[in-house]
């Protein structure tokens, strides 16, 4: 017998692949004309003029700093060759009046043929390590010379810019010494200076686009252009007002140059980029209306249409959805009736057996745990009542009572019922304990604590820490016959709490140690404990907090053979309310 199946049914059932080809086929379509031209708008355009404009404010601003550095190298190579004439050297050595002014002459005619023909020099002034000065050229006033004096009377071969008389100034500084002696001698300096605006030629010269403007800073600052308007701009305010800036410093002297390219100067005057940007701002928003009107009319509209009735189902699922009308999202409406007709029969039987399987998941975790602290409690009784009969043996019962006392009290808080018990609940309980192994062992032990006060409001599991000190008094202590001490550390860090059990007992072997670790490392959550009672402490206790905390939280174990052994516990911040 054939089964009929339910929901609607298209008259004309297109296949999935007819639907993703024709949806497919409009967005690769659109996708492409997008693209396209976007791709041809950033590269023609964009790219095209960001990578001329560019290269040419780099090469005006090289062309540049070559010229202002061929002027300055000449200005040096004057100052160098007028320092360096031992006419020069016995002017500025001459203290008498008369016969300075008398060598002045002669000096005048060596400066005149050295520097003016190969230089724009404005003035040439030199001055002697007394502050007398003569001015060769120019027309510098006395504090002027008296200023540039006190500007480089220790200083060496520099170039720089100065303000004198109100005017800003070119200069390069050249010492002269005298070389007569054993040892040079500084008896003066040649300076050469060039007024600010007789360098403007340079910038003329140097900028082969009529488009850029060139210019010269000082301390970030514009002191020189052929556009006065951006004189005393600030090197931010270029990058702000300018669309393209390239600066290139000149080294030796504090200078910078600068060559920028204004907003207005990257486009075109005619309006073509313009005319061009806007004929494909229409065709692209004419492909988007066509595309858009396919889109919404085809699919957009029988698709939210369906989405909206599929938001609408009711929890019953007794809703079932009405066919569109197109063949491709009628099929799509067959399978999502078809689908809520299975699923109504399925959510019943689902949620049966996610019931059941909650029920025996949560029965098995807590056999886990069951195990676990059976086994922990087990392997405590265990140990003590040997101890108890070996006290009784040997004939002191006394002891053996005090230890059958504190045995009932450990036991009776172990088993309050509590998952969680205060941190220092468990620190008492510990403490009772260690007095019982003291009984045991006649006080061989020393137990010392270091545990903030912050964590008695803290929450934690418990009989952690104990089974940990057993085993540091039974393997690690155990032969110690004197200072056989151990130190219990606890902090609270961030959003945890961490202790350390330390012990200065015989250590670990280094085989031994890699196979506990082994074993810490690889225990699973789900595992079950190994039956028996040797061996289990550590990994009980790792099974234990993974179990009940979380696979972050643990035990991690460190030992020097010979120096002793530091267990470390990592549980969460749980706060006693």
């Amino acid at each position: 017998m054939v089964k009929k199946r339910t929901g609607y049914q298209a008259d004309s059932v297109a296949t999935p692949n007819d639907f993703r080809r024709r949806f497919t086929f409009a967005l690769v379509i659109y996708a492409i004309i997008i693209l396209a031209l976007w791709f041809a708008y950033y590269q023609i355009n964009q790219t095209a003029i960001n990578r001329r404009d560019m290269e040419n404010t780099l090469i005006t601003a090289d062309n540049l700093k070559e010229q202002v550095r061929d002027e300055f190298e000449r200005m040096r190579t004057i100052a160098v060759t007028i320092a360096g004439s031992g006419y020069v050297q016995d002017f500025l050595k001459e203290r008498d009046v008369h016969a300075f002014y008398a060598k002045a002459d002669t000096i005048a005619e060596i400066i005149q043929r050295a520097a003016f023909p190969a230089s724009s020099a404005d003035s040439v002034i030199t001055v002697n390590t007394s502050g007398d000065f003569y001015r060769f050229s120019g027309a510098l006033s006395n504090s002027a010379c008296e200023k540039l004096f006190e500007t480089f009377q220790d200083a060496g071969s520099v170039y720089t810019v100065v303000e004198l008389d109100g005017s800003m100034y070119f200069c390069h500084n050249s010492p002269v010494f005298d070389s007569s002696g054993p040892v040079p001698l500084r008896v003066g300096n040649v300076i050469l200076l060039t007024g600010l605006n007789k360098a403007r030629r340079l910038l003329d010269s140097g900028n082969a686009m009529n488009y850029m403007d060139a210019a010269i800073m000082l301390d970030d600052t514009v002191i020189l252009s052929g556009n006065h308007s951006i004189e005393r701009m600030t090197a931010d305010e270029l990058m702000e007002s300018y669309y393209a800036v390239t600066s290139i410093e000149i080294s030796g002297t504090p200078l910078t140059i600068v060559a920028a390219i204004p907003k207005e100067a990257v486009y075109p005057d005619d309006g073509i980029f313009l005319s061009m940007a806007l004929m494909l701002l229409c065709l692209l928003i004419s492909m988007i209306l066509i595309l858009y009107r396919y889109l919404s009319g085809y699919m957009m509209r029988p698709m939210a249409d369906i989405m909206a009735r599929v938001r609408g189902i009711s929890s019953g699922m007794s809703d079932r959805l009405p066919k569109t009308g197109k063949s491709d999202f009628d099929a799509l409406v067959y399978d999502i009736n078809d689908m809520l007709d299975r699923t109504e029969r399925y959510s019943a039987e689902l949620l049966s057996e996610r019931e059941k399987l909650f029920d025996a998941e949560l029965s098995k975790q807590k056999m886990r745990m069951g195990l676990l602290t059976s086994q922990m409690d087990a392997h405590f009784v265990v140990n003590t009542l040997t101890g108890i009969k070996n006290l009784s043996d040997i004939g002191e019962n006394g002891k053996a009572g005090q230890m059958a006392e504190g045995l009932a009290i450990m036991l009776r808080y172990r088993h309050t019922g509590k998952t969680l018990v205060n941190v220092f609940e468990e620190l008492a309980a510990l403490e009772k304990y260690i007095s019982i192994m003291n009984i045991r062992y006649e006080g061989r032990f020393i137990c010392e604590n270091d545990v903030e006060e912050a964590l008695a409001e803290c929450l934690m599991p418990g009989f952690v820490l104990q089974p940990i000190v057993e085993n540091a008094m039974l393997h690690g202590l155990r032969q110690e016959t004197q200072n056989a001490r151990l130190l219990i550390r606890g902090r609270i860090h961030e959003d945890k709490i961490y202790f350390d059990v330390n012990d200065n007992g015989a250590g670990i072997p280094p085989d031994k140690l890699k196979r506990i670790r082994d074993n810490l490392d690889n225990i699973e959550i789900g595992d079950f404990p190994e039956p028996g009672l040797r061996g289990v402490a550590l990994e009980n206790i790792q099974r234990r907090i993974r179990l009940q905390l979380g696979g972050q939280y643990g035990i991690q174990i460190d030992s020097v053979q010979g120096s002793g052994t530091t267990v470390a516990v990592t549980l969460p911040l749980i706060p006693d309310r």
